[in-house]
């Protein structure tokens, strides 16, 4: 079993226990290789938001207000970006692990 194939198999684990249908979801698009950047996100998110993105966060774009995200993974741009913005950053697991039953996350793809 692959490290991808372990991060995946602990999600499904967690949907199951949980009976939460957002993380089986997020498992699905795990297999498109899913990128958004951080300017698409300023404009479809508000402070506060909880968000899924089943891929890679890029760094084009301007975001100015805090968000909570979980995904695959960031380039060092766009980390930067979100955490000056005062966002929270996390690989997918962690963010289902913190929020196991999936409610107020948001998915979003590229």
């Amino acid at each position: 079993m692959t490290f991808d194939d372990y991060r995946i198999e602990s999600i499904k684990r967690i949907a199951r226990k949980n009976h939460a249908k957002i993380w089986t979801n997020v498992v699905q698009r795990l297999e498109q290789k899913h990128e958004i950047n951080v300017g698409k996100l300023s404009k479809v998110t508000k402070t506060g938001d909880v968000i899924a993105v089943p891929g890679k966060v890029l760094g084009a774009g301007v975001i100015q207000h805090s968000i909570t995200i979980g995904a695959v993974s960031f380039s060092e741009s766009a980390k930067e970006k979100i955490k000056s913005a005062g966002g929270t950053i996390m690989l997918i697991e962690k963010l289902v692990e913190t929020n196991p039953d999936g409610k107020g996350v948001k998915i979003f793809v590229g």
